[in-house]
């Protein structure tokens, strides 16, 4: 193919490509998927400050057509390694609950009436092979409840149609989603409690950083001898920030492990009882609770403490500048 549709946006076009190999580059990587078509993009994503790769990547190619050539030739090993390629998700979409996740079934909303099982499958088995399909209707009335579940076999399938929100169906505009089951949905509601213990992680780390870099100039003033009388009580308050610092590394390290439960626990938990997921999940919530008061506790002393650090080497810099 000369070029990629102009009408076909980039983001359908895009193949995100997770379980890299840590030894996969951009050109190992274009070398293995441009064997399904014309890459106008590949990428293997690394840590800005490692520069180590962070084990997925991206692949563009000019247009869909070859993106469905690539999807029917899975599975892929690239480096001796199999590999798990999947439809890129936008980054708007990317934050919508479910949106990462594997399934093989969907939700068709906006249903009317007139809308029958042939309909529904008419119109979605041109995007993959359809296992089954259920026209909701209620139990007693028999009327139908406006919604379906159309279930494929290859979760590309469900990737490919979600992509676009709405579908015209049988004259109607119906809303598509991932079809989520409860276990899929709890699961989903403490990823989110994770991710936002995650950032709140992410912000006392930063802290942490800023914290370092005041101390290392105030080392760096102690050894050039420029404060004169209060270097004494300085060096005491460091003394206190770095053990506060100590602890605060611990409690953090000890709540990443805490939240890396929840996860596992809220995975496991498909398979036990609704009783013992709720009494599991309560009391990890309450030790999460207690560690944010402590983490912040800490944070709050190290912040003060600093503060006194700072206000030091201002007075004294103020008493060396002045004759």
């Amino acid at each position: 193919m000369e070029g990629h549709d102009p009408k076909e946006p980039e983001q359908l076009r895009k193949l995100f490509i997770g379980g890299l190999s840590f030894e996969t580059t951009d050109d190992s990587l274009r070398e293995h998927f441009e064997k399904w078509g014309t890459l106008t993009d590949c990428v293997v994503m690394k840590d800005p400050q490692t520069k180590r790769s962070r084990g997925f990547g991206f692949v563009t190619y000019s247009c869909v057509e070859e993106v469905d050539a690539a999807m029917c030739a899975r599975p892929h090993k690239v480096d001796g390694r199999v590999v798990e390629p999947k439809r890129a998700v936008s980054r708007e979409d990317s934050v919508k609950p479910g949106a990462h996740l594997t399934v093989k079934k969907i939700f068709v909303g906006g249903i009317k009436e007139d809308t029958e099982e042939y309909n529904l499958r008419d119109y979605f088995e041109k995007y993959g092979k359809i296992e089954t399909i259920e026209v909701m209707e209620d139990r007693q009335s028999g009327k139908k409840r406006g919604f379906a579940f159309v279930t494929f076999d290859d979760h590309d399938t469900v990737d490919k149609i979600v992509v676009q929100k709405y579908h015209t169906i049988n004259g109607h505009n119906c809303e598509v989603k991932k079809a989520l089951s409860k276990q899929e949905m709890q699961l989903l509601d403490h990823r989110e409690v994770v991710e936002v213990d995650l950032a709140i992680l992410w912000v006392v780390e930063e802290t942490l950083e800023v914290v370092e870099v005041i101390l290392a100039v105030v080392e760096t003033l102690v050894e050039e001898e420029a404060m004169v009388v209060e270097v004494v009580v300085a060096e005491v308050v460091m003394e206190g920030v770095m053990v506060d610092i100590m602890d605060l590394e611990v409690m953090v390290a000890t709540m990443a492990v805490v939240l890396v439960i929840v996860v596992e626990g809220a995975m496991v938990v498909v398979d036990q009882d609704m009783e013992t997921k709720v009494d599991m999940v309560a009391v990890v919530e309450v030790m999460m609770v207690t560690m944010k008061e402590e983490i912040l506790a800490v944070v709050t002393m190290v912040v003060v403490r600093t503060i006194m650090i700072l206000e030091i080497i201002v007075d004294n810099s103020s008493q060396i500048m002045d004759p």
